[in-house]
C-alpha cells in the first residue's frame, strides 16, 4: 500500500505539477520559436510585397478563430488528451508542409499551424488552471516565462542560421522534434498516474454561450482587452520585424537576431514578476505598455528618416519593454475569474490570440494598402498607448 501511494503523493506536490507544465511550455515554445522569423521571411520571399504577407495571415487567423470558437464541440465528443495529441500531430505536419517552401503549402502549413495553437492554447490551459491553484500563479506564471522567454530567445536566430547557415530545411525539423517530445512526455505523464497531467472529464462552455456572461464582469473584459493588446503588439514585431530588417538589404541573419534580442529580456521575467508583486502589477503594465508605445513610434520615424539601424535599435528597445507586459503574464485575468467559472471564462478569454491575429494583419494590410512598410509601428505604438491608458482601470491591489 505504501509503494502504491507514494508516487501519488510525491507527485501532486505543487512544486512537481509547475514542473511538469513548465516542460510542456518550454517544448511548445520551441516548435513555435525556431519558425517565428523563419516563416515570415519565407512568405516575404515567395509573395514579394509585405501587404501580401499580412493578407496570407489574416486568412489563415480565420481558421484559428473558428477552431477556437468551435472548440468546446470537440472536446465534448473527444477527452481532453486526445485533443491535446490531435494539436500536436497538427503542429507537426504544419512544419512538414512549411518545409516544402511552395506558396499553396506555406498557406496550408500556416493554417494547420494556427489550428494546432488554437487547441493546444485552450486545452493546456484547462489542464493548468485544474492543477495549479491561484495562490501559487504569481509564482509559476514568472516561471513558465522564463522557461518559454529562454527558447524564444534563441529559436528566432537560431531557426535562420540553421536554415540558411547548416543545412536547409534543419529549422524545420528541429520543430518537429520538439512537438514529438511534447507529445511523448505529455503521454509519459499520463501513463505514469501523475496528477500534473490528469483525463479531465470537464469540458469548456462554447464561447458563444459564454460571451454574455463574460463582458457583463468589466475586470474581465478589461483583461481580455489588455492581453489582446499585448498580443497584437508581438505580432507585429514578429511579422514584420524580419521584413523591415529584409526590406532594408540587411541579411536574413539579422531579422532573426532583432527578434532573439528582443525576447532575451525575457530571461528577466522573473524580475518583471517580482517588480510587480512589490510596486503593483497595474504599475508595471503602465510603464510596459507607454515604452513599447513610444519606442515602437520612435522607430517609425527612424525609418522614415532613412536610419534603419536606429530603427532596428528602438525596435529591439520596445521589445524589450514588452516583456514588462508579459511579466505580468495573464494574472488580471486568473485573478479576476471566479473559480466556478474558470473552464467557461477561459474559452471567451483564450480567442485574444486569435482576435489579435485576425485583426492586426488584416487591419496592417489596409495601412500597407495607403502607407510605407514603417508605418505598421505607428499603428502598434498607437495602439499600446492606448493600453497604458486602459492599465489604470486595473485595482491597485493586482
Amino acid at each position: 500500500m505504501r509503494q502504491l501511494h507514494l508516487p501519488v503523493l510525491l507527485a501532486n506536490l505543487p512544486d512537481a505539477r509547475a514542473r511538469a507544465f513548465v516542460v510542456l511550455f518550454a517544448c511548445d515554445a520551441i516548435s513555435r520559436s525556431i519558425l517565428i522569423t523563419l516563416v515570415p521571411l519565407q512568405a516575404y520571399a515567395l509573395f514579394g510585397a509585405a501587404r501580401s504577407v499580412s493578407i496570407a495571415y489574416f486568412s489563415v487567423a480565420i481558421v484559428g478563430l473558428v477552431t477556437s470558437l468551435g472548440l468546446p464541440i470537440l472536446l465534448r465528443s473527444v477527452p481532453r488528451r486526445w485533443a491535446m495529441t490531435l494539436g500536436v500531430v497538427f503542429q507537426t505536419l504544419s512544419s512538414v508542409l512549411l518545409a516544402l517552401g511552395t506558396p499553396s503549402s506555406l498557406i496550408a502549413g500556416l493554417a494547420l499551424q494556427t489550428l494546432a495553437a488554437a487547441i493546444l492554447e485552450v486545452v493546456i490551459n484547462l489542464y493548468m488552471m485544474d492543477h495549479i491553484a491561484r495562490r501559487d500563479l504569481n509564482i509559476f506564471e514568472p516561471r513558465r516565462l522564463l522557461f518559454t522567454g529562454t527558447a524564444f530567445a534563441i529559436g528566432p536566430w537560431l531557426g535562420i542560421t540553421l536554415h540558411r547557415e547548416v543545412l536547409e530545411g534543419l529549422a524545420y525539423f528541429v520543430a518537429i522534434l520538439a512537438s514529438l517530445t511534447f507529445l511523448t512526455f505529455f503521454w509519459i505523464l499520463r501513463l505514469s498516474d501523475n496528477p500534473g497531467i490528469q483525463a479531465a472529464k470537464s469540458v469548456p462552455v462554447s464561447p458563444l454561450r459564454s460571451i454574455p456572461r463574460f463582458v457583463a464582469q468589466p475586470r474581465l473584459v478589461l483583461a481580455w482587452t489588455l492581453a489582446l493588446g499585448r498580443n497584437g503588439w508581438w505580432v507585429t514585431f514578429f511579422i514584420y520585424g524580419p521584413i523591415y530588417v529584409a526590406h532594408t538589404g540587411y541579411p536574413p541573419q539579422y531579422g532573426g537576431a532583432l527578434v532573439s534580442l528582443g525576447l532575451t529580456a525575457m530571461l528577466l521575467v522573473r524580475v518583471w514578476g517580482r517588480i510587480g508583486r512589490r510596486f503593483g502589477l497595474r504599475d508595471l503594465l503602465r510603464i510596459g505598455y507607454s515604452l513599447t508605445g513610444a519606442s515602437s513610434i520612435a522607430a517609425a520615424i527612424a525609418a522614415f528618416a532613412d536610419m534603419p539601424l536606429v530603427g532596428m535599435v528602438l525596435i529591439w528597445f520596445a521589445a524589450v519593454s514588452a516583456t514588462m507586459i508579459d511579466g505580468a503574464g495573464n494574472v488580471p485575468f486568473l485573478r479576476a475569474v471566479h473559480p466556478y467559472e474558470r473552464a467557461a471564462m477561459t474559452s471567451v478569454f483564450m480567442t485574444f490570440r486569435h482576435v489579435g491575429a485576425l485583426v492586426v494583419p488584416g487591419t496592417l494590410a489596409v495601412v500597407l494598402w495607403l502607407l510605407p512598410l514603417p508605418s505598421v509601428f505607428v499603428a502598434t505604438g498607437a495602439m499600446a498607448l492606448a493600453m497604458a491608458l486602459l492599465s489604470s482601470s486595473l485595482p491597485r491591489r493586482l
